[in-house]
Parts: structure tokens; sequence; C-alpha cells
């Protein structure tokens, strides 16, 4: 048998598991969309993306998988176990570079299934001196075989650490085309990890969002503390301010309690509100990066308009102050605000900071907040008030809502992912019922093309 696998043999390969006569997933389990899907089992594998190319957003996508029994420790043994797979003539999937695809239209779900003969590659991985060679590996099976995509399967304490304390090897955003990557915890998929299993399941792989609207809502969690997290309101600011009548957003933050971290990155030293290891200043500012979170809640939620009557304010353009009202915590309202854009812009921009806080670098400090509160017009004697009456109450809530650091959600949905312009830009575009002309130009490239990819 060779490894060529036509589309006649691959539909009637997932006609046995998947029939056309039910809805794919359909079962016991209620699925949590934006997750790795297998089937016959109907489990969902929740996880971190470490890259999303589009074509997952616009497809479900269904492959066969294949585990890897070898040591990610060396990855020069990995990617020679590679190439010995893909000189095996009657493997059950695809794993040389020549693609065969089949497209199924007319799902149950409303998109589009992309059917493929390609393998999802499993890898397990221990330990953290193996996330260095992610990267390399991903490249690597992007450019020389036909792989659908990469999962590791982590070790629980390698995959909670990343969630809690992001690693330095994973602190990048990929810009350029590659393999689909996804971590999950190893729990999870103890079912799976015997010998030869993965040829028997379907993997489905999709990341669109099925809650589509004519406002999408965006809920952020910021760290600023992190520098691939904050960035995300100065690269998208002028995209979220063309669709302001569009788009609402919310914010949240989140620090540790008594958690076992670096003392170094402590609050209090009795670790009683530590913050991740922040990845561009020293730990002198945990402090300060822990007043300003309180602070910029205070300026969102003084600054921002909307709710039900959304439309009708933002075409006003006037933000409402009410700050003799108690502000509650982390309501779920869909408002928006550019002065918090405008102030975030202008907090982490080092020209500016340098000329009206006299600093070459981010300066977090009360003084250099209030200097540009109040040259964006933000009534700084109302931030601060809201910050003395709201600071025990935000702080708990942060405390409260513990989160991966890299997380969006847009229509409910949640990524977990280090976000770049352009990715950013197609998730929240494909949130539409209908695209707005914005959205649609980027799509075509036309007025404001792709060149909005964050270099």
């Amino acid at each position: 048998m060779g490894s060529a696998i036509s589309s006649k043999q691959i539909l009637s390969a997932w006609a046995v598991l998947l029939p056309l006569g039910g809805e794919l997933g359909s079962g016991p389990k209620r699925f949590a969309e934006g997750v790795l899907r297998i089937f016959p089992a109907n489990d969902s594998i929740d996880g971190i993306l470490v890259h999303l190319p589009y074509k997952f957003i616009k497809h479900r996508v269904h492959s066969r998988g294949i585990y890897l029994q070898t040591n990610f420790d060396d990855l020069d043994l990995v990617i020679n176990l590679v190439e010995m797979q893909k000189r095996i003539t009657n493997l059950h999937c695809n794993l040389r570079k020549e693609k065969g695809k089949f497209i199924r239209r007319g799902a149950p779900h409303g998109e589009d299934v992309l059917i493929t003969n390609n393998c999802v590659v499993f890898v397990h991985i221990k330990y953290k001196d193996s996330l260095k060679n992610i990267f390399q590996f991903m490249d690597y099976l992007y450019q020389h075989t036909s792989a659908t995509a990469l999962v590791f399967i982590c070790d629980n304490f390698l995959y909670d650490n990343e969630i809690y304390n992001p690693h330095e090897d994973l602190n990048t955003t990929i810009l350029h085309s590659s393999v689909l990557t996804y971590l999950v915890p190893y729990d999870s998929m103890i079912s799976y990890q015997k010998k030869d299993h993965y040829d028997k399941y379907t993997f489905e792989l999709y990341w669109g969002i099925t809650k589509k609207s004519d406002v999408v809502h965006i809920n952020y969690h910021l760290d600023f503390g992190k520098y691939f997290n904050y960035t995300f309101f100065r690269y998208m600011k002028n995209f979220l301010l063309d669709l302001k009548q569009y788009i609402t957003y919310e914010i949240h933050f989140s620090i540790h309690k008594n958690f076992s971290i670096d003392p170094r990155f402590c609050f209090i030293r009795d670790s009683s509100y530590c913050i991740s290891e922040p990845d561009y200043m020293n730990s002198n500012v945990v402090r300060e990066v822990v007043e300003q979170q309180v602070r910029s809640l205070c300026v969102y939620q003084l600054t921002a308009t909307g709710g039900d009557d959304k439309r009708e304010e933002a075409s006003q353009g006037e933000e409402h102050i009410t700050a003799e009202e108690h502000l509650p915590t982390y309501t779920q309202k869909k408002q928006f605000s550019e002065k918090f854009l405008q102030y975030i812009n202008a907090l982490f921009d080092f020209g500016f900071e340098k000329n009206l806080c006299s600093s070459g670098s981010n300066d977090l400090s009360k003084k250099c907040s209030d200097k540009i509160l109040a040259h964006l017009g933000v009534p700084v004697q109302e931030v601060n008030k809201c910050f003395l009456k709201n600071y025990h109450a935000f702080m708990k809530d942060m405390i409260k809502t513990k989160f991966y650091v890299y997380s969006i959600q847009i229509n409910g949905q949640t990524y977990k992912l280090k976000l770049n312009k352009d990715i950013s830009i197609r998730l929240i575009c494909s949130a539409f019922r209908v695209m707005p002309k914005r959205c649609a130009d980027y799509f075509a490239g036309g007025l404001y093309g792709t060149s909005l990819v964050r270099k």
C-alpha cells in the first residue's frame, strides 16, 4: 500500500467513525468551542496555543494522529524518528511533504469541514529545558512534513507552571507561517497514552467563533509585567478605535495570593500579593505594577461608555464620569473606553513618558500616571478617589480571577495564546455576523492590507 491516500479512502475511513447522518461531536458531553476534540471518544482537550494559523479559524479540520515514542530532550532523535515514519509506505496518516486534502461542505455546524489524511503529531515533553526545542521543531515539521498540527503532551507540573508563570523560552509570537501548535496537560491524555492507539481516533482542530454578533465583545486579561500582554492595546489601538461602534471590551487583571513564587515578585514579602515574573523590568517596581493595575481599572470604569445604548453614546463621542457612585467590581458591562486606550498607549510609550515624566523607561508610578491623566483630560482627583475607595475590593477580585496571562475572550470564547496583530484582527473580525468594511478591507488586502502585522 502506498503512502498516498485517495479522497475516497479518506471519506470511507471517517465514515466509520463519524456517520454522515449524525452531528459531529454528538454525545453525552457538551463541548467548549476552541479546543482539540477527539472522536469517537467525545472528549475535548483544553490547552494553550503556541501558534494558530487562520485555516483553523475558518475550517473544522479533521485528521488522524500519530504519537512519537521518543524523548523530546534530544531534538535530533525526534527529527530522525519523524524521518523514519515518513519512509513507512503504509502509515495510517501522511507525514510526507505531499499534502492530500478533501473539503466536505454543508456540515451540521455550518462551517466547512476540511478532512485530511495528514497527521496530527503528538509528542510528550517532560522538562522545562526542552521548551527551547519547540520552535525549531515547529519549523522542521512545517518545512519538511505535511503535519496538520503539533500537540505537546506536557507533564502536569510543566503545564501548570506555564499557566501561572509563563516560561521565558516560549516568550515570543510567531509572525511567519508555521504548523498549529498546542500544549495540553498529561492528565487530559492519560487514556490515549497507549502505544499505537492514536490511529484509532479522529482529531478535530477548530478555533472558529461560533457565536457571531453585530457588536463583538472582547474580554481581555491584562498583566502590566508582560510585554507581549499589554502591547495588545498598543498595536490594536487604531483598529479598535476604527471599530468603536462595533466593538465593546472589558479588562481584567490578576495577582497571586499565597502562591509558591519567587518572593522578589511579591508586593508584600510574605507573598500576600504576587505577580508573574516581569519580563521587561526589575523586581523593584512590583508594587507599582500592582497599584497601577488598580488605577487602570479606575481609569477604564470612569471613562467607559456603552451598555445597551452603546451606539448612541459612541456616536456622541462623549465619555461620562460618575465618580461619586460606587463602582461595582468586574461587572459584565459591554462598554468601550477611548481614554483607556490612550492612557495605556501613553503609559507604555517610552518617548511620551520621557517628555512627560522625565523617564526613559516604563514609569508606572502614581506621579507619572497623574501627569498622563491630566494630559488626556481625565480628572485626576476622581481616579485617586476611585483608587482609595475600591483598592481592596479590586485586589480581591484580581485574586479570584487567576488566569493564564495571555488570554482573550471574544464573544465568550477563550483563547490562551500570545497574540500578534494579524491573528488578533482575524479572530475579532471572524466574530461579526456581517463584517464591517474595516474588516473586509483587511481580509481583502485593500486599504489597510496585511501590513498591520506587528513587526
